[in-house]
């Protein structure tokens, strides 16, 4: 009996690890400076887009950031739909605020990919800013021009740790407010740009010239 008892056990382990192996197996940790272990990025295969870790942009109103550096290195915000399919992939679908529909554990995971905004001592929540607004509008320069405030729509990761009645865990969006001019150190943006970016116009300046360098070194060998 003893024995059996063991063999049951070890089955049960087997079968938790392999579980755990595949809770967002869509998505990677990856990092924004090759080889640097920052892990700044989050990759989903499915959709071939990379996320920026929402704790880069923590503190930044919505137009310091599309304004900013991020923009400039060809990152975009990720729509209200961008953000959907990525709980999706993440097995922690949109729950429209109905906690009894919980994913805990790939909620989770999620928030510590994306690296979480907020901490406490049962909480672990990332939330940030989209390209998505209040009303559903997807945010542009013509409907949302520059210094031009508007209410903003943040999309939302948490997972509570409940000892006694479970945990939970939730994915969703929440807005109306705060406004897009305003910042916290509780949100930032969520960023999403290809995991192959187009490269810079300076870089292809630079890749272009190179090459005509080496074609005109090829014709002065010809001749």
């Amino acid at each position: 009996m003893g024995l059996l008892l063991r063999k049951l056990n070890c089955a049960m382990v087997l079968v938790c690890s392999l579980f755990a192996s595949n809770v967002n197996a869509a998505l990677t940790s990856v990092d924004y400076v090759p080889n640097s272990g920052d892990g700044f990025i989050t990759r989903d295969s499915e959709t071939g887009l990379d996320w920026l870790d929402v704790t880069l942009t923590v503190g930044l109103t919505f137009d310091q950031v599309r304004t900013g550096i991020w923009y400039q290195q060809g990152f975009r915000y990720a729509t209200k739909e961008d953000l959907q399919i990525l709980f999706l992939h993440a097995e922690t679908p949109d729950d429209g605020f109905d906690i009894s529909v919980t994913n805990p554990a790939e909620t989770l995971h999620l928030a510590q990919l994306l690296s979480p905004t907020f901490l406490s001592g049962n909480r672990v929540t990332v939330m940030g800013f989209m390209g998505t607004d209040f009303f559903g509008n997807q945010v542009s320069l013509q409907n949302h021009p520059i210094d031009v405030t508007f209410s903003a729509l943040l999309g939302k990761v948490d997972y509570i740790s409940n000892i006694g009645s479970g945990d939970i865990g939730e994915a969703h969006f929440t807005g109306g407010h705060p406004f897009s001019d305003q910042a916290s150190s509780t949100y930032g943006s969520f960023l999403i740009r290809s995991a192959n970016p187009v490269p810079e116009p300076t870089t292809m300046l630079l890749f272009g010239t190179g090459l005509a360098g080496l074609a005109a070194v090829g014709r002065r060998k010809r001749n």
